[in-house]
């Protein structure tokens, strides 16, 4: 299948179930990979929690179905036997249904490539890194890749062109509506993002830090902040209102993430951890300053610096335990600079409008 001929792949079956950031990296592939395989129906394996803002959303994704339960890719919760007979229902159901290519976006493959490989799909096409057994085709994981560019990379293995390199965040016409029910000024002036969560600990700058964003927000530009995040992440978030003078509307755990989307989109600007709230300001055009750690600059960052600043950590061993890879859930980037992250914010509001990619 190495010059496939596209009429002859009907149904097509991607796997990619971890967080919002990582989809939103994968849409310029799945977009091209649609419009190659022009007459094929594209099925999008996710996790629970994302399918209610992908499915209806993305018009090259027809199927948004949810993986079950499987070590490594969701997590087995209850009772084994239970998640056991899911799983293997599922597995029936993805043979029968008869999918003639399977694609793995999700990691380097020691989990993913066997779950892929119980789809049953005439083809297979994913990652594998170093020591994984691959699929029928396959591109070698590297960590240190643009992961936009990698599945870009990946999908070019069969001969899909690209289709540009641009995320893609649609709005619909009910994620403001949503957003005007959890928060009823919404559009009556101009306001701030400000995300301070993230997944992993190690990606989350000090509370501290973002108080003072707010306060010079609010200072310097006469910008009220909008604090969003996860139900779990509602005490950061009024954390941060009480270390903060400025005015701060906590929005943390009441909107869903459409209703994230357009609160996003109409901000005059987006200040972030590295995850899922500075992925969509990207996708939606929205100028954003996001505090990276180092390696991450390469994986996760924008292409362009017109609207999207990086700030970044250059830790490299762990604060805590001194390792070169560990999981402690201490910060990684701790280090990036206030005074940085302040003038790029100055920069971004003084800056002309530009038209972003």
């Amino acid at each position: 299948m190495t010059d496939p001929v596209a009429d002859t792949i009907r149904r097509i079956v991607v796997l990619r179930a971890n967080g919002l950031g990582d989809f939103l990296f994968a849409t310029p592939a799945l977009r091209a990979l649609a419009r190659y395989f022009s007459s094929a129906e594209i099925t999008y394996l996710c996790l629970p929690w994302l399918r209610p803002f992908i499915a209806g959303r993305y018009p090259y994704l027809h199927r948004v179905l949810t993986v079950p339960p499987y070590p490594g890719i969701r997590q087995v919760e209850g009772d084994p036997a239970v998640a056991a007979r899911e799983r293997e229902e599922f597995f029936a159901a993805s043979q029968a249904y008869g999918y003639d290519l399977a694609i793995q976006m999700h990691g380097g493959g020691v989990e993913s490539n066997p779950f892929v490989r119980r789809l049953g799909a005439r083809h297979t096409l994913g990652l594998a890194g170093r020591g994984v057994a691959p699929l029928e085709h396959h591109l070698r994981y590297e960590f240190y890749q643009s992961e936009v560019m990698r599945y870009l990379e990946l999908v070019a293995r069969i001969g899909v062109p690209p289709a540009g390199v641009e995320m893609d965040a649609p709005e619909l016409p009910d994620d403001e509506v949503r957003l005007r029910t959890a928060w009823a000024d919404a559009g009556r002036g101009p306001y701030a993002v400000i995300h301070p969560g993230a997944s992993d600990p190690r990606r989350r700058w000090p509370i501290e830090r973002f108080a003072a964003v707010a306060d010079h927000l609010w200072r310097f530009h006469g910008l009220p902040g909008v604090v969003t995040g996860s139900l779990a992440e509602r005490p950061m978030a009024s954390q941060l209102q009480r270390l903060a003078a400025a005015p701060l509307h906590n929005l943390s755990g009441w909107l869903d993430l459409g209703a994230v989307l357009a609160l996003v989109r109409r901000a005059r600007l987006v200040v972030s951890n590295d995850t899922g709230v500075a992925h969509l300001a990207h996708a939606a055009g929205v100028p954003s300053v996001v505090i990276y750690w180092c390696g991450n600059l390469i994986t996760a960052a924008p292409f362009t610096r017109a609207r999207y600043r990086p700030v970044l950590s250059w830790t490299v061993d762990c604060p805590r335990c001194g390792a070169r890879r560990c999981r402690c859930p201490v910060s990684f980037v701790a280090e990036a600079p206030l005074r940085e992250v302040l003038d790029q914010i100055d920069d971004l509001l003084s800056a002309a409008p530009d038209r972003a990619w």
